[in-house]
């Protein structure tokens, strides 16, 4: 990310503004026969005020997340998404709302708060933690891991721009390594923003990036989990090596 130029983001952002393409529409949607870990993904909802000729605007910020594996607790309490989604969240008393639309749950709705971040777009990452966490024996979370460039993965969130796409995770498991941030046939869009990209290496199956743009055809960039400070790596990364 750091290395894009400011004509090529500008045209990611207004490609992923772009109504739903016929690359989109091919997506893989959750059902039955999905893997159990992508119940960890999740919708989130971010309550955000832009400034705008001396006003206030309030709106939401509709991205995805996931669920951290957290070995060290007896709780699951952390989600992994983007510095973008909660860049206007400045109205504390308002909670961040997260949801895990594939993992019947009670409640069906936790509220986080933003309690680390990577502040800027180059640095992409924001850390929630959920006031109470879900079931830790039914949704474990995710590990960090690292990108394995020989490997396929598999890019997911909840795109706005798919029909019921806030409640049924859309994913493309045909994503292939240009480098550490760029992933070839790999379709994401506005909402997945802050979803992980995933790859299964051996037995375990881990976070190795944090969507953060896409052209909404074939090219994902997303934040390597590699890149992410020590002091959250020391308690989510799996060393598979």
């Amino acid at each position: 990310m750091s290395r894009l130029g400011t004509g090529l983001l500008c045209a990611l952002v207004a490609l992923a503004l772009n109504p739903v393409t016929a690359t989109e529409l091919l997506r893989k949607r959750y059902d039955a026969q999905a893997p159990a870990w992508m119940q960890n993904v999740a919708s989130i909802e971010v309550p955000g005020i832009k400034f705008e000729h001396g006003r206030a605007r309030h709106y939401t910020e509709y991205c995805s997340g996931t669920l951290l594996r957290d070995d060290s607790s007896s709780e699951t309490r952390y989600v992994i998404s983007a510095w973008h989604c909660v860049e206007y969240y400045q109205d504390l008393s308002r909670s961040i709302k997260i949801r895990f639309p594939h993992f019947q749950s009670s409640p069906s709705v936790y509220s986080a708060r933003l309690i680390d971040s990577g502040g800027g777009i180059t640095n992409d990452w924001a850390l929630l933690e959920l006031s109470n966490g879900p079931n830790k024996a039914q949704l474990p979370g995710m590990p960090l891991i690292m990108t394995d460039p020989a490997k396929p993965a598999t890019a997911m969130g909840f795109a706005l721009a798919l029909d019921n796409g806030r409640q049924q995770l859309a994913f493309d498991d045909s994503c292939s390594a240009q480098s550490a941030q760029h992933w070839l046939n790999c379709t994401t869009s506005k909402g997945a923003s802050g979803g992980p990209i995933v790859q299964t290496l051996g037995s375990s199956t881990g976070i190795v990036g944090v969507i953060s743009q896409g052209d909404s055809r074939a090219l994902t960039i997303s934040y390597p989990t590699i890149e992410l400070p020590q002091r959250l790596k020391s308690t989510f990364w799996l060393d598979l090596f």
